[in-house]
């Protein structure tokens, strides 16, 4: 059951939204945030620097609701950096991501908290996601169906995320602000979603709602990477860090995943897990970037048959890592 017993200051639940030039549909998003049925929350919005009519937007959004605090930074600081930036501003025991051009069910926050607030072992709580086209028609389910409670140990929780994940609306799930805290938050890399999503993964549980509580707007058409996966990349990498996006321009998607699966690989190494689960938690990262992102294993194909043949499978099994 949840308490709104939060004062004005620190209110239960923050919602942060980061936006850029996002006129088109943000009256919407903002609207459908204001409309959830929980009082308890703060709204902050992070202005990069946008160029259109966003400001007016938000300002006449902020003089209606008091809930409301925004900022705009001088200058487009990138979408990671704006996303950490509201973040660092909120003070709820909850926190929440949204897309400043998506569209939430009045009672998803509430639900959300409801699960957290009944299973201390979830550190964060989502529901399943609709993809919804530019008038907000329904297109069809997305397949995320992670939910990994009852899950105890920390390696299984993340082979388990990292074997399932394929898109991350999950990261804009309610996160514990507590656990969100002792994350590297969301890193300058391709895919920081993924990674974050993974680091939390060893904090805590992922709970599910199985009906669609998340619009998620397909409002670009680059987003599809099956159609044009050099566009893809490149509007993916401007939108992440345009300061940096010159370093990134050039490199191969396998490139740029081959850098993600590294720091997957670096967050093992640093994570509270027995050697023996690390060994099996880097196996399984490695064989899954190669089967699904095309990035060749570290030592080339001489490691790969050492430890995907049979008897190398045999072995592991022996000294209980597979």
């Amino acid at each position: 059951m949840i308490s709104e017993s939060k004062t004005d200051k620190q209110p239960l639940v923050s919602i942060g939204l980061p936006v850029y030039n996002g006129e088109q549909f943000l009256d919407q998003t903002l609207d459908s945030l204001r409309n959830q049925d929980l009082s308890s929350l703060e709204l902050i919005i992070s202005d990069n620097g946008s160029t259109d009519r966003t400001p007016m937007i938000c300002q006449d959004h902020q003089a209606d609701d008091r809930r409301i605090r925004y900022y705009r930074n001088t200058a487009n600081l990138g979408a990671i950096k704006n996303f950490n930036r509201a973040f660092e501003l909120a003070c709820g025991t909850y926190f929440m991501w949204a897309g400043d051009h998506d569209l939430w069910d009045q009672s998803y926050v509430t639900k959300c908290i409801s699960i957290l607030e009944d299973d201390p072992t979830a550190v964060l709580a989502y529901s399943r996601t609709m993809l919804v086209d530019i008038e907000g028609n329904p297109i069809g389910l997305m397949p995320d169906q992670i939910d990994t409670r009852g899950i105890t140990s920390p390696s299984e929780r993340y082979l388990n995320l990292i074997r399932n994940l394929r898109w991350g609306n999950m990261v804009y799930g309610v996160i514990r602000s507590e656990a969100l805290k002792q994350t590297g938050l969301l890193k300058n890399v391709f895919g920081p979603d993924h990674l974050l999503l993974a680091e939390l993964s060893l904090k805590g549980t992922f709970a599910q709602i199985s009906e669609p509580l998340f619009f998620r707007r397909r409002n670009r058409p680059t987003e599809d990477v099956d159609r044009d996966a050099e566009a893809w990349k490149l509007q993916a990498i401007k939108t992440l860090d345009p300061g940096d996006s010159h370093n990134w321009r050039e490199a191969t998607l396998s490139d740029l995943y081959r850098s993600l699966r590294n720091e997957h690989l670096r967050l093992i190494r640093s994570c509270s897990s027995s050697r023996r689960e690390k060994l099996k938690m880097v196996l399984e990262t490695l064989k899954w970037y190669d089967s699904d992102f095309g990035v060749g294993w570290p030592g080339g194909p001489l490691l790969q048959r050492l430890c995907t043949n049979r008897f190398s499978d045999s072995l592991l099994t022996r000294i209980g890592v597979s």
